[in-house]
């Protein structure tokens, strides 16, 4: 880490604690707020000096210290002190802990207030005494407001903190012992019930004038407490359910790099979690087709990959399929006569020329076989006109042979056979070591027509089998029958030409 983003980093953890702090003091500047109404309702500006002495009193010993007290672990991990597993559960209980820490002091402060209008103690001051149903009423209500506040105010800093932690330090909260139904029931029976409960303690114990200013100030009190309350309950519940759905968004538009940070402890924050492992294992996946892929077709490493029933192996099958052979001629006398890096040169510059050409038409590069390799057109995966795929795709291979430049100079010329007829597509082999193949007479064929280039020195030859497969179109010369070595019977080929 550079000087610079270290000091960053510093900045930014300093940011962070501070604005936990701010948030423990909403509920008290909301409380300092409704006492300047009270004043300006009841004509009494005098009264806000005694109400907002006990609120900042309250915030400054009770909250402050309680509230550094609570952060302190955190604080240490911001700081670079401390495991991540160990400060988890602080992090994850930061609401829940400093909602209860708000309530238990300002419960006694509200305590306080009542007791001291009761027996006239107020600095001097005279504040209207409350009756004792709305004065029960009031402390619960008040008592209950600033709870559920101060949960969704540190819930939605929670949000900010746990997306700190995830971007700075790479690190996801991974308990969830919360319940999203409980945080929203929280919400609502509080919204539906406090207006009620205070207009009827209003009721109980006033009439006239005083009944229709306190239900007047209870009713404002209650507008005012469910905007800010709904306000805070849309940031610290609905943001994670963004973030959430714009990552689907990303990863349905084909970005397997998207992460989210995990800031709750309930159901979206398990959802959350659950996406990241998610996408975690969507991009294995894509790494393993990629790098099973370079050892076999990675349309077969696909198909491999996508039934996991099999255990990795290809379901078995008859069909019928084209068969083609690549050698390289004379490649053996130019491997003596080259240095083994240029060997190797060109022989990577030779495959990455065919295989594209061979995979282009359809075709799966079975095997490599030395200087040669073995394709298949409609096996394992099927492809309509195999047959004429088979022959395109050699056609292409010997132009693009013909006119590449290889190291130290060489010219390369291809030889290939092909052959189409019934073949067995098949995974062979012991559970830790398995290969995909192609067994039948065919496959035999094919191999030999390839050598037979040899004797005709021809550059493509295909069997006749794979002529009437392929139907007119392509310029070919019928050389006649010839015995093949394995096979039972002669076999007609053609010399495939160039267009």
């Amino acid at each position: 880490m550079t000087a610079t983003s270290g000091a960053g980093a510093d900045r930014d953890s300093r940011i962070l604690i501070r604005r936990y702090h701010f948030a423990m003091a909403v509920p008290f500047g909301i409380d300092i707020l409704t006492s300047a109404v009270y004043a300006a309702i009841n004509a009494r500006p005098l009264t806000l000096v005694p109400l907002a002495a006990g609120s900042i009193v309250f915030l400054l010993f009770g909250v402050g210290i309680g509230a550094w007290r609570l952060f302190r672990p955190i604080e240490l991990f911001l700081e670079g002190d401390g495991d991540f597993a160990a400060v988890e559960p602080a992090i994850t209980s930061l609401p829940r802990r400093s909602a209860t820490l708000v309530a238990c002091l300002y419960g006694p402060l509200l305590l306080i207030r009542l007791l001291a209008a009761r027996y006239e103690y107020n600095f001097g001051v005279t504040i209207e005494v409350s009756a004792p149903i709305d004065a029960i009423c009031s402390f619960f209500v008040a008592t209950g407001f600033n709870f559920v506040l101060t949960f969704f105010v540190v819930s939605a800093y929670l949000d900010r903190l746990c997306s700190y932690l995830f971007d700075r330090h790479g690190v996801n909260i991974g308990a969830f012992p919360g319940t999203f139904r409980h945080k929203i029931g929280l919400a609502v029976l509080f919204a539906s019930f406090a207006g009620m409960i205070l207009l009827a303690g209003d009721i109980a114990s006033y009439e006239g004038t005083r009944l229709l200013r306190e239900a007047s100030l209870d009713l404002t009190a209650s507008v005012v407490a469910a905007a800010t309350t709904y306000y805070w309950i849309s940031r610290a519940l609905t943001r994670p359910i963004g973030r959430l759905d714009r990552g689907m968004a990303r990863v349905a538009d084909g970005d397997l790099d998207v992460r989210l940070p995990v800031t709750s402890d309930d159901e979206v924050g398990r959802a959350i979690s659950g996406f990241n492992q998610m996408i975690d294992g969507l991009a294995e996946r894509r790494y393993l087709r990629d790098t099973f892929g370079k050892y076999v077709s990675e349309s077969v490493a696909a198909q491999i990959l996508g039934d996991r029933q099999r255990r990795g192996r290809v379901a078995a099958s008859l069909d019928e399929a084209t068969l083609m052979f690549v050698d390289i001629e004379g490649f053996t006398t130019l491997s003596e006569t080259l240095p083994p890096g240029e060997v190797a040169n060109i022989l990577n510059t030779y495959l990455g020329t065919v295989v594209p050409a061979i995979e282009r038409h359809g075709g799966v590069v079975n095997s490599f076989i030395g200087d040669g390799l073995f394709a298949s057109f409609n096996l394992p995966l099927p492809i309509k006109g195999h047959a004429v795929a088979a022959i395109r795709s050699a056609l292409e291979i010997q132009k693009l042979v013909g006119d590449a430049a290889f190291a130290a100079g060489a010219r390369l010329r291809v030889r290939i056979g092909i052959n189409t007829g019934p073949v067995i597509s098949l995974t062979i082999g012991p559970e830790n070591r398995l290969q995909h193949t192609l067994l039948g007479d065919a496959v035999n064929v094919a191999s030999r027509v390839e050598q037979l280039n040899k004797r005709f020195g021809s550059g493509i030859l295909a069997t006749e089998s794979t002529v009437q497969a392929a139907g007119p179109g392509f310029p070919c010369v019928r050389l006649g029958e010839t015995d093949v070595r394995g096979h039972r019977g002669e076999v007609v080929v053609y010399r495939i030409d160039p267009a």
